[in-house]
């Protein structure tokens, strides 16, 4: 059996879910990427071989900073690369009979339901929203976008089913569903290992701070320090050096034992950050989003958790983050949610591929 994924390019929050998803598919089935996240992004995330064929079928959205969003650009950029899809569609069907593909899976890709459909190969969309999700409320200031947006529409519904991560947006386009739960990883507990190897003194409480491309460079990170309970660490480099926070690698860590480890994550609001803050029980103090109809449905769902704490922009790059973590210490860390969502997924593949043979 061969499976063909085709990941958005999107940042890396989808490959990652993907990952989690294609580690609980049958060995025997052969795993190809289509996609343009770094093949070194798969080798670190899974340990079963892959196949990997770099190519980018959509944008996503166009951003000069991780908190804002280029409409105009994105809906541009789109509509170029979906007039570029029309002409490689047969070529990519194609290559999919010539190598026998058995089954398509999309996380988001609009264009990969379009060559499932052409090589007559059942597909399924593993996902919490969608390009349509997004572009749908910018394409009412740009009604020229219109006729995208419908294409867009379409090419979703032709997918045999949906797997519904929680907590998702709507979608109802897509024929059929299947409800999962949160995707992502799970996590072990090392925090004597963070203790011992980043010097990290025993009575402080470990904080997970992942800025990413904030467009954040006037924070005055080594006011840090002025949180006297707390130990912070990063995966990016926090000007100042301030005494309570190190890097981290994950050459050296999994990221996912850091947040079964640690008291709390500061970072965006985004799927990834959700499901594994769900998954292995970690509070999440973070940012609004704007331009990203995923939001408010990511923050419902938080706000039902009851174990997140959001911070006005200001309040971040400020670091007026003294009420969020004393909330953060009253409250305590929750248990962790037990969710089978990339488990559930794969079966979903195996059950696809699988109908086809009969």
């Amino acid at each position: 059996m061969k499976l063909l994924y085709y990941i958005t390019s999107h940042g890396y929050g989808h490959a990652l879910r993907s990952s989690v998803i294609a580690a609980h598919v049958p060995k025997e089935y052969e795993l190809v990427f289509r996609t343009t996240v770094p093949q070194e992004f798969f080798k670190r995330e899974l340990t079963r071989p892959f196949s990997y064929r770099p190519a980018a079928f959509d944008c996503g959205c166009i951003q000069p900073h991780e908190n804002a969003i280029d409409v105009p650009k994105t809906l541009s950029t789109y509509r170029e690369i979906a007039d570029a899809n029309r002409a490689l569609l047969d070529k990519e069907a194609s290559w999919c009979t010539r190598n026998g593909v058995d089954v398509i899976v999309s996380d988001i890709v609009p264009f990969a339901f379009d060559v499932a459909r052409r090589a007559g190969l059942p597909s399924m969309a593993a996902t919490n929203f969608t390009w349509h999700t997004i572009y749908e409320e910018y394409a009412e200031a740009h009604p020229d976008f219109a006729d995208r947006l419908a294409e867009m529409r379409d090419q979703y519904a032709r997918a045999d089913v949906l797997c519904e991560m929680y907590p998702s947006n709507a979608m109802n386009y897509f024929r059929s569903r299947v409800r999962v739960g949160p995707v992502g990883r799970v996590g072990a507990d090392i925090r004597n290992r963070l203790h011992s190897e980043y010097g990290i003194p025993r009575d402080k409480k470990i904080g997970l701070i992942y800025t990413g491309n904030f467009g954040m460079a006037g924070v005055v990170w080594k006011q840090i320090e002025k949180f006297e309970k707390w130990f912070f660490l990063s995966l990016y480099p926090l000007h100042g050096e301030p005494k309570n926070y190190r890097l981290v690698s994950t050459r050296d860590l999994r990221y996912q034992d850091c947040i079964a480890s640690a008291d709390v994550m500061i970072t965006k609001l985004g799927y990834g950050a959700c499901a594994e803050c769900f998954i292995n029980g970690l509070p999440i103090i973070y940012l609004p989003r704007t331009g990203f109809a995923e939001y408010s449905v990511l923050e419902a769902a938080v706000g039902r958790w009851g174990h997140g704490y959001p911070l006005s922009k200001d309040d971040f790059c400020s670091l007026n983050w003294f009420g969020a973590l004393e909330a953060v210490e009253n409250t305590g860390k929750p248990f962790p949610e037990k969710s089978d969502g990339g488990a559930a997924c794969a079966a979903e593949i195996v059950k696809l591929a699988e109908a086809r043979m009969q």
